[in-house]
């Protein structure tokens, strides 16, 4: 049986990282040249570079998936609460 969730405002469910920055970085691409790839707006382009976007939206990531050759995973990833890590209900 799967353990009920709740999450409030004092849950640590953890958050999303994203390795855009340094997956552009090592190829060379700079956040002009994937705007002008992608036909993303510059300003878009930089809060997913710098990780100031706060949702993220699937046709933007795949236009950098698309350019990058990569996978989603390789983008963005989920990092666990330290409290759910502790409790071994996680696994990598």
């Amino acid at each position: 049986m799967i353990e009920e969730k709740i999450i409030d405002w004092d849950t640590d469910f953890g958050y999303v990282e994203s390795n855009l920055q340094r997956l552009m970085d090592k190829q060379g691409i700079t956040i002009s040249t994937m705007s002008h790839l992608t036909n993303i707006k510059y300003e878009i382009v930089k809060k997913y570079y710098y990780g100031e976007n706060y949702a993220f939206n699937c046709e933007i990531l795949a236009k950098f998936c698309y350019i990058l050759d990569c996978n989603i995973a390789d983008i963005i990833y989920y990092v666990p609460s330290k409290d759910f890590v502790n409790k071994g209900d996680f696994n990598d």
